[in-house]
Formats: structure tokens, sequence, C-alpha cells
């Protein structure tokens, strides 16, 4: 097995205490886990249900990091590994405030309202026995057909 964060090839280092390491790491998301669902099905103020589900996401993220990618910034390559988490983060933010950016303008645009209160892509189509439009109304305009 490798040494986190350096690439040599350690000898002494057996397969046993990298399962080790991915057990424990599994076993500790699961508690974090079973943790957050108790504090949210509990009956915890509003508050606290978020500061445990948000402290139990933070510390999941640890230990996601230290126990499956290895992550270990005390080393020759911590800051590397630091810049690559960090890069990753801001990568993560920029598209996920992006969706929020064009999600929330487009609800914007979709529910505009004219200025009688009515929303301004009204029509109204009045239909016949055949299924053809006998008037079509457009913001309480009728409009002809050529």
């Amino acid at each position: 097995m490798t040494k986190p964060n350096t690439g040599h090839i350690n000898p002494q280092e057996s397969a046993a205490s990298e399962i080790k390491s991915y057990a424990t790491g599994f076993v500790i998301s699961l508690i974090l886990t079973v943790g957050a669902f108790a504090a949210l099905l509990s009956d915890l103020p509003t508050t606290w249900k978020v500061v445990v589900i948000c402290t139990a996401a933070l510390l999941q993220i640890v230990t996601h990091m230290r126990n499956f990618l290895h992550l270990s910034f005390s080393g020759n390559q911590s800051r590397e590994d630091l810049l690559l988490v960090l890069f990753s983060a801001s990568l993560l933010a920029i598209m996920a405030g992006g969706t929020w950016y064009i999600m929330s303008d487009l609800s914007g645009r979709m529910h505009q309202t004219g200025e009688s209160g009515s929303s301004s892509h009204r029509a109204l189509a009045a239909y016949s026995n055949n299924g053809k439009p006998q008037q079509v109304w457009l913001n309480n305009v009728p409009l002809t057909r050529n």
C-alpha cells in the first residue's frame, strides 16, 4: 500500500491497515447519517435540528476526506491537496450559484404580472365541436385570423 500524499510504497504497511481505515470511515459515516436522521425525526426545536444536521454534514465531509480520499494536510503534498480541494469547492459553488441564479430569474420571468394584476401571457380560446378555435383572446383583446 502507499502512504497518503507521498506516492511511495511502504512495505511495512499492510492491506489490513487500509481496510481498517475504510471500515472506520464507514462506521463513522453510518453513525453520523443515523444521527442526522434521528435529529430530524426527534422533537428538538427546528434550530437545534439544523445545527445538528449541519454539524453531522461537516464531520461527514472530514471523515470522507480523511478515511476514503486519504487526504492528510501534513506531508509533502499538503499544499497541492489543499489547492485541489479548494478548487473543487469553488467549482461546485459556481455551478450551484449559477443554477440558483438562472432558476430564480426564470421563475421571476414566468410569474411577471401586468398592470391589471393578471398574468401578461394569458390566452383564452373558445373551441367549437370540431376542435377549431372560434375566437382567440390574448390579454383580454380579441385576435383576428387572416
